[in-house]
């Protein structure tokens, strides 16, 4: 099986190859040392060594000024052919994270924070333009390998700049790839609009239904391709004065940040940073969130002394947000099926303060009782159902999950739809059970980080419309007052996105109990 390790010295290897079959008169136009490269390549001179990291700035739409070595760029080569050959169905910002531990603890010289800054965009540079480049290279008939699509995005970049800085390397990889020549003369234009905003079947259907005008639908897809900035929310468990203060410090500390436009606790900076170097972040005064997944919590409107759950709760983002509403006061259950991710949201409340959070496991199977949640049906005043999803509105954050979430391995069939299906049944048995748990009059949240109707709109119009037990007596309850109106469903819903309000995908319902009366009981 091919080895999948840090690549520091392949270019010295290929020097040594080189200088042996230049000396034998047998140079070949490709050499194959566990893939294949162009020999060229190797002309342009770039460092291969840590000792020496001369060097050309990176290929990153975010910041062309940050310097990288070769050996970054065949480090993006190997982690996509990781991805490429024994793990399609993985995200690859996993895999890269793990590439880049096993980087650090083999190499004395491990990567600094700007290397891995880089690195990580080219490898996600090359997912946010996946299906555009293997559409080109296929029009040009050359394979659609790993090598191919990090050259031809590092070239589509720099291209796409009149005064990029490295307009020279592109230059010689043109020489070296000759394919680029031919590449290079189909655009975006000649492909068709699904291809050009890197759209997958399975969710176009359902994204047209969201944004029937094309040029909306160009809008909103266009902006899911931009990478997202790095947002914080403030924990007012241990920041009392507010924002302003955990604001201060960061900017203090020489961080361009500002607030968020829409969350009274959020902090963003455009660009991403070394998480450590924050001040506040290891003392969980500040922690990493989505505007988006701040603003869903919130609705919520959790106080303090209630019964609360989050429901799906995963390593427990939200749970945090939800324990500062309660001001650590009251019980909060942070509920999945999942018992080591629960586990793993811990140590996250340690570092927050938080010290009213009771985990539990709940049953994974819809079609059999969970007799913990039936002995507490109508007991929560408040349920957040953060449901399981294609992740559609976290694209930009993901963006090779429009391949690996259903499943897509290169070369195989598109069953993101199939998936689709089988989630659609499992979304409405979680809002189900959930809603047993809230007691009359309470309140009832349900999520999603989708922008699909069929797991949003339409899974709250089947529940409401169910009359049969305890799905009964439901309304839905729009806050008249919340910082970002309801728009969605002629205002029945709240719909986030990256293009109208600049944060990850989100839908959220909120929903009440009727109140029981005499007749009723």
């Amino acid at each position: 099986m091919p080895r999948f390790s840090p690549s520091k010295d392949r270019i010295t290897c290929y020097y040594y190859l080189l200088f042996i079959i230049h000396a034998s008169s047998a140079l070949s136009t490709t050499l194959k040392l566990g893939r294949l490269h162009s020999p060229s390549f190797f002309a342009l001179n770039l460092a291969s060594t840590s000792e020496d990291k001369s060097i050309i700035p990176t290929i990153s739409p975010n910041n062309p000024t940050v310097r990288i070595s070769s050996t970054l760029i065949n480090s993006a080569i190997d982690v996509l052919e990781e991805q490429h050959f024994r793990r399609p169905d993985t995200p690859v910002d996993s895999i890269l994270r793990k590439y880049i531990k096993q980087q650090s603890s083999q190499d004395d010289l491990p990567y600094d924070s700007e290397e891995k800054d880089a690195l990580r965009e080219i490898v996600l540079g090359v997912a946010r333009s996946h299906c555009k480049i293997d559409c080109r290279l296929k029009q040009i008939r050359t394979e659609c390998t790993p090598e191919n699509r990090v050259i031809a995005h590092i070239v589509n970049v720099v291209d796409g700049e009149e005064k990029h800085p490295q307009r020279e390397v592109a230059k010689q990889l043109s020489k070296s790839y000759t394919w680029l020549r031919e590449f290079k003369r189909y655009d975006d234009s000649m492909m068709d609009l699904q291809t050009r905003l890197e759209c997958p079947d399975w969710a176009w259907t359902g994204l047209n239904e969201a944004f029937p005008m094309q040029d909306e639908l160009a809008r909103q897809l266009e902006f899911l391709l931009r990478p997202p900035p790095l947002d914080l929310r403030v924990n007012t468990l241990k920041c009392k004065a507010g924002r302003d203060d955990a604001l201060n410090a960061i900017q203090s500390a020489g961080f361009d940040a500002n607030t968020t436009p829409w969350s009274p606790l959020g902090i963003r900076l455009d660009k991403r940073v070394p998480l450590e170097t924050l001040p506040g972040l290891l003392d969980g005064v500040v922690e990493p969130q989505d505007e988006g997944s701040q603003l869903v919590a919130s609705l919520l409107n959790a106080r303090p002394g209630e019964t609360i759950a989050d429901y799906c709760a995963g390593t427990g983002g939200k749970t945090l947000a939800i324990a500062a509403q309660m001001q650590n006061k009251g019980r909060l259950y942070s509920m999945d099926v999942d018992g080591d991710r629960l586990e793993r949201g811990r140590p996250r409340c340690t570092k927050a303060g938080v010290d009213n959070v009771q985990r539990q496991t709940v049953q994974a199977d819809m079609s059999r009782k969970d007799k913990w949640c039936k002995r507490r049906n109508r007991t929560f005043d408040r349920v957040l159902v953060d449901a399981p999803c294609s992740g559609v509105g976290s694209w930009r954050r993901k963006p090779d999950a429009r391949r690996t979430w259903g499943g897509v391995g290169y070369g195989t069939v598109d069953d993101g739809g199939d998936r689709l299906k089988e989630l659609l049944p499992l979304q409405q048995g979680i809002l189900r059970r959930a809603a047993r748990l809230v007691k009359p009059g309470g309140r009832l949240v349900y999520v999603t980080c989708s922008l699909l109707p069929e797991e949003n709109e339409h899974q709250i119009e089947e529940f409401l419309n169910c009359e049969e037990g305890e799905t009964s007596g439901w309304r839905l309850d729009v806050p008249t007052d919340f910082v970002v109106p309801f728009e969605a469903g002629n205002g029945s819903y709240l719909r986030l996105t990256p293009a109208q309000h600049g944060t990850d995908g989100f839908f959220a319902a909120v929903l009440r109990r009727d109140e029981e009366n005499e007749d009723s009981r």
